[in-house]
């Protein structure tokens, strides 16, 4: 099992406000392709830090085929875009509910909670909103251009946001998690951080997450 270590960021009573050192900030890389057939296997980096309130997310994805069609919160197929999913498990248990977090290259989301992937709960807008996602697409919408290279995604995430939604307390030491990039049109890969052992692709292996520490 992995282990990625986030820093703590200097609190603020505007999380708007905060300004995270990405430059400082340690990279994990969603490099595992268990279920490669075919294509470029294109770079996807993920930095996270935090204060008390927010986890901050940056997403990093080279994609020489950006594409997004979905504009609606919690539709079923954002996971077909160009995207990038956060796996977790905030109780601080192997193997607990979690959340699902997906979000396409135009900062589109689905996010829900449960124990499996049938009967998840999913997130209303008021909740959404209180969440703020900033990427380098100012589009809603996105089809593949000749000039495609890389797209970013910027997500500050209120831990309030997340026990709104799951009803509990959130661990405040350590979580479990994967990362996941999949969707597009043209050449769809499906790589996650951890490695899952199953035939074909499945992302609710909550089993097989790696471990998020704060620090």
């Amino acid at each position: 099992m992995s282990q990625y270590k986030i820093n703590r960021v200097t609190a603020s009573k505007s999380y708007s406000n905060v300004k995270p050192d990405w430059l400082s900030s340690k990279p994990l890389f969603i490099d595992n392709y268990p279920w490669y057939q075919s294509g470029n296997k294109q770079n996807t980096q993920i930095k996270l830090c935090a204060n008390q309130d927010v986890l901050f997310i940056q997403v990093v994805a080279d994609d020489q085929y950006s594409f997004a069609k979905q504009t609606e919160l919690n539709h079923m197929l954002v996971c077909e875009d160009s995207c990038v999913e956060f796996f977790f498990s905030p109780s601080g248990k192997l193997g607990s509910s979690y959340v699902n977090l997906e979000v396409n290259c135009c900062g589109t989301m689905h996010i829900a909670y449960g124990s499996n992937r049938n009967n998840r709960q999913y997130i209303n807008k008021d909740i959404a909103n209180s969440i703020q996602c900033k990427t380098s697409i100012s589009s809603l919408e996105k089809k593949e251009t000749n000039e495609d290279k890389r797209w970013t995604v910027d997500i500050s995430l209120p831990f309030s946001a997340i026990e709104q939604l799951t009803g509990e307390k959130i661990n405040t030491t350590r979580w479990f998690a994967n990362f996941y990039r999949c969707g597009g049109r043209i050449d769809p890969q499906y790589a996650a951080w951890q490695n899952i052992p199953t035939a074909a692709p499945d992302f609710h292996r909550p089993e097989c997450f790696g471990e998020l520490i704060f620090i």
